[in-house]
């Protein structure tokens, strides 16, 4: 009887301190999660472009050369990025024109929200399209020397556009080549021409 007790103990301990191990293990630790960093990427760009336009003030039509500017402020998200941008453009009647003694200048200040979609995106080069819309501060002077005719007026009006380009990219600078057409309501101009700029990427 006593061996058979004594069996029975040598096998019950085991267990007992198996169980109390069991009881007070500790729980494991978890790995805090990390937390997925923004895919958001945010840009300055300028560019300034030489631009051909055929405009249209009332009954007055007429072929005019000029310049434009911008300045933008943009984020990436993937291949999409949204800006918003301010354009400066003013542009002189062609030559002819002033030699016949009819003069005209324009001045247009935007401020638009542009989209742009990159289809090809690498480290070092972009090749993308996009389009904008927004609103239009415009002021013209139409001079006709030969009847002594002046004609002022300023106002807003709406601008929309679209360009297309390509971006070389180094470190955080790139250089934008690019090709852009912008309509305006009033004066009704169509215009067109290369741009060049560059951009800082943050």
């Amino acid at each position: 009887m006593k061996r058979i007790i004594m069996c029975a103990m040598l096998c019950i301990t085991p267990l007992c301190a198996m169980a109390q191990n069991t009881a007070y293990t500790e729980p494991l630790s978890v790995a805090p999660a990390v937390e997925e960093k923004s895919q958001w990427k945010y840009y300055i760009a300028a560019n300034i472009g030489a631009i051909a336009s055929e405009v249209e003030i009332k009954d007055d039509e007429f072929f005019d050369f000029g310049a434009v500017t911008n300045l933008e402020f943009g984020a990436k998200y993937n291949h999409w990025r949204v800006a918003l941008a301010w354009q400066n453009r003013a542009e002189v009647s062609e030559l002819f024109q002033t030699l016949a003694g009819h003069t005209v200048s324009i001045g247009n200040s935007a401020l638009r929200v542009n989209g742009y979609y990159d289809f090809v995106s690498g480290e070092h080069f972009t090749m993308y399209i996009g389009a904008g819309v927004g609103g239009n501060r415009y002021d013209y002077t139409i001079n006709k020397q030969y009847n002594n005719i002046k004609k002022s007026r300023d106002g807003v009006s709406f601008i929309a556009g679209a360009n297309a380009g390509m971006i070389f990219s180094f470190w955080h600078l790139g250089i934008d080549i690019g090709f852009a057409v912008d309509y305006i309501s009033y004066p009704q101009i169509v215009s067109y021409g290369p741009t060049i700029g560059l951009r800082y990427n943050f």
